[in-house]
């Protein structure tokens, strides 16, 4: 299979898009390691599949990283890695307290660097490395509401662009896949919201969510899943740098 004895570490990988991530890599033959603080959602998703291995980790904390990502190698080695984990925090830029900036910066974008540097080397002795962020399309066009949030993603892509030129005499590549409003829990909590607030249908809800992105529909996890096996095919070593969008229309 295409993946086969490569070993991928998904972060966020317990449920909804990275979820989406870890069966498509593991359908096509790699070995994934999942990430996150929710242990026994992580397990739960692990049970699925004798290739799927969980660990427990807080990606916003270095010394946590380090201990999951060598215990992760202990495995196989590292030749993916697939920065999914975040969270979206919705507020009025007025309202938006210092702390929750921080947190929101912590879990979106610090998070990045630290699993990114303490996979890279590792990735980088592997024959077609990869590292590909989960961005989103606010990291490109911003989105009200979300100053937080946005400028995080905005720090994703930067990161991710500035350290393809670094990565530019071997075949390991860094990419960004950018979607749009997507169908996990976070667009269902943020309907919720709506709804609770205005007393507006779910459907009301959703159209408002849509019509604020200018999306026809909500992308489906799968997508975003099946981006990522294009990107971590090996004739895709000449793709660096990029940030795909993924729109919904």
């Amino acid at each position: 299979m295409l993946l086969s004895g490569k070993h991928a570490v998904v972060t966020g990988g317990g449920s909804g898009i990275g979820l989406a991530i870890t069966r498509a890599l593991v359908n096509v033959g790699a070995t994934v390691t999942i990430m996150g603080r929710n242990k026994d959602r992580l397990d739960k998703a692990a049970s699925e599949n004798d290739r799927i291995h969980a660990i427990s980790v807080d990606v916003t904390d270095q010394k946590s990283v380090a201990i999951a990502v060598k215990k992760a190698a202990e495995t196989l080695p590292i030749s993916i890695l697939v920065n999914n984990a975040g969270a979206a925090y919705s507020a009025p830029f007025h309202k938006t307290g210092f702390q929750a900036w921080k947190d929101t910066l912590a879990v979106n974008l610090d998070s990045v660097f630290l699993m990114t540097q303490a996979v890279l080397e590792q990735i980088k002795s592997m024959d077609h490395g990869r590292v590909i962020n989960i961005a989103s399309i606010a990291g490109l066009e911003g989105c009200a509401y979300t100053s937080a949030y946005s400028a995080a993603k905005h720090g994703v892509i930067g990161l991710t662009k500035s350290l393809a030129l670094e990565l530019t005499n071997g075949t390991t590549t860094i990419n960004a896949i950018c979607p749009a409003f997507t169908n996990t829990d976070i667009v269902t909590d943020s309907i919720k919201n709506i709804m609770e607030k205005t007393g507006r249908t779910r459907e009301e809800a959703l159209k408002e969510i849509l019509k604020i992105a200018n999306q026809k529909r909500l992308v489906e996890p799968e997508e975003i899943a099946s981006e990522v096996i294009k990107l971590c095919d090996p004739a895709s070593d000449d793709v660096n740098g990029t940030a795909v969008v993924i729109d919904g229309n």
